[in-house]
């Protein structure tokens, strides 16, 4: 289906009545979404200036969005530049600070996780772009898959593959390579010895949803599943269900027959503005 492009006046009023329609519905800023949920298990939000929204299968995340699992829950994020981080039960993730440097990849990316467990996959952003901070430790990466376990005063880590880099809020500094583990507090980064069972944090959910911890690339999601906006197609105009039925203005209108049934957003091409 195709939208006719209704002139500035009415392409005005479009947008006008889209963007007080995404508002109403929680709906995400295409200019602040840097990644979609393409795995959701039970019950996860997400806190924005505007409120708590729940995030279901195929929703955008953007900058300084706090991602929360509720007990039993869990969630994929895979962002525009694939790096895929997936969050355990009970865990509080923010999106702090994520700087383009191009189509699909970043300059900078941080990641505060206050609490929880998490296991993070990198994509094709330098892998110096990313800073993984808990409450005691600032983690680097370097071509990483590592998993992690946030608790008030304790950071506990495990590197699957490749080698991150930690700092401790005092200063100190540990460098752990595949295959090891470390327990980090303010003051010290301790590895751990010999095969350590406990740190394998994410091994029961892999098991149980092989999904969550097998990585994705962002491109190879469906238009749908790409958030709010499509990153590799800047044309499609992603409108979230609900949104779809309702949006007339200017001439235009979407038929609500279009909306998505699984509350999935719905993908339309549009004509361009015209002058």
């Amino acid at each position: 289906m195709n939208f006719v492009s209704p002139g500035r006046r009415g392409w005005l009023g479009f947008l006008a009545t889209l963007a007080a329609a995404a508002l109403a519905t929680g709906a995400r800023a295409d200019d602040d979404a840097i990644g979609v949920a393409s795995v959701v298990r039970n019950n996860v939000s997400g806190v924005l200036p505007s409120g708590v929204v729940k995030i279901d299968t195929g929703a955008s995340v953007v900058r300084n969005e706090v991602v929360k699992t509720a007990e039993d829950s869990s969630t994929k994020l895979v962002f525009s530049d694939s790096t895929n981080l997936a969050i355990g039960p009970s865990s509080t993730v923010r999106l702090s600070n994520f700087v383009s440097a191009g189509p699909s990849t970043y300059g900078k990316a941080a990641i505060d996780v206050a609490k929880g467990v998490f296991r993070f996959t990198t994509g094709h952003s330098d892998k110096r772009a990313y800073e993984i901070t808990t409450g005691v430790a600032t983690i680097g990466v370097r071509g990483t898959i590592f998993e992690g376990e946030s608790t008030p005063g304790r950071t506990r880590l495990h590197v699957v593959n490749g080698t991150v880099n930690v700092r401790t809020k005092n200063g100190k500094f540990c460098e752990l390579r595949a295959g090891q583990s470390a327990i980090v507090t303010d003051l010290a980064c301790t590895p751990i010895l010999g095969f350590n069972p406990s740190f394998q944090f994410f091994a029961g959910q892999c098991a149980a949803g092989p999904g969550l911890c097998a990585p994705e690339e962002f491109s190879g999601l469906a238009p749908g599943e790409q958030g709010f906006f499509g990153v590799e197609s800047p044309a499609m105009f992603v409108l979230p269900a609900g949104v779809v039925g309702g949006a007339v203005a200017g001439g235009v209108a979407a038929g609500a027959s279009h909306a998505s049934k699984s509350g999935i957003p719905t993908v339309y091409p549009l004509n361009p503005v015209s002058p």
